[in-house]
């Protein structure tokens, strides 16, 4: 079953997050994620959770460039302080962004045009990545926590970013080769980056451990852009996958109204 989760800190924007977790209850919301933990009081947001019986999905760390082998040491301690923090919140995933590279523009077109020596810098980023994640791994096993990695879109909001589609996300989890991390899916950046989303979404539903809808352009609500996230989330439900819908976008409508309507989309989505 497909159930809504709301990212408090793109929904509520510069909002007090206390008030914020009040609203996605009164929307009928029983979840929720957060990005950073460290500005947050995470001990009253523990206690707000708890008053209503509600569920933290997902957290972000913030981002180290993995691509670069020496911010391993600083990566596995961030790691810990992270699960020790979102555990707090009775909290699973646990998000890991990679940064950007260090040459170009970052996009999955960006080996096509380039010769070898680009193309032999990128697959070192890509190894170091792999390495880091795989001295995370035993870490993120004896905490129960789950890691995510998430593709972001280069040609609008993450120039650089250097995991721009799911394909090249997939590759560095197969090259893991564990079942603790797993892939957050935005389709929002994905949308931007390559589109087929059905496709690559329900090809590789093992892979997947999160989803984010927001529409495009915009970045708002599902219905006031160009997909059509009913017939996606319903595909994503015929092939498996059976967990959180993140809502990460901008509200144009009021903020209570977008989420019980967008909730109601996920809700129909699950009649399949």
């Amino acid at each position: 079953m497909l159930r809504p989760c709301v990212c408090l800190d793109l929904i509520f924007q510069d909002q007090d997050i206390l008030a914020a977790i009040d609203t996605v209850a009164e929307a009928g919301v029983s979840a929720f994620e957060i990005w950073d933990w460290r500005d947050k009081d995470l001990s009253a947001i523990a206690d707000r959770k708890q008053r209503y019986g509600m569920d933290v999905v997902n957290a972000h760390m913030y981002p180290i460039d993995l691509v670069d082998a020496e911010a391993v040491p600083e990566f596995l301690q961030h790691l810990r302080a992270s699960i020790a923090a979102v555990k707090q919140l009775g909290c699973k995933f646990l998000t890991v962004h990679v940064q950007r590279v260090n040459w170009g523009p970052g996009s999955q077109w960006y080996d096509l045009l380039t010769g070898g020596e680009q193309i032999a810098e990128r697959r070192s980023q890509q190894d170091n990545i792999v390495a880091a994640l795989k001295k995370a791994i035993p870490v993120a096993q004896d905490a129960g926590i789950i890691l995510m990695l998430e593709p972001l879109n280069t040609l609008v909001d993450h120039w650089g970013y250097f995991l721009s589609c799911f394909g090249h996300a997939a590759q560095v989890i197969q090259e893991v080769g564990s079942p603790n991390i797993k892939v957050l899916f935005d389709i929002y950046h994905m949308q931007i980056s390559e589109g087929n989303l059905i496709n690559n979404l329900t090809q590789n539903i093992d892979l997947l451990g999160h989803l984010h809808v927001a529409d495009v352009p915009g970045r708002h609500e599902p219905g006031t852009g160009e997909i059509d996230f009913l017939n996606v989330l319903r595909a994503v439900k015929s092939a498996g996958y059976d967990g959180y819908v993140g809502l990460e976008y901008v509200p144009l409508q009021d903020t209570l109204t977008s989420i019980r309507n967008v909730a109601d989309l996920i809700e129909r989505a699950n009649t399949v």
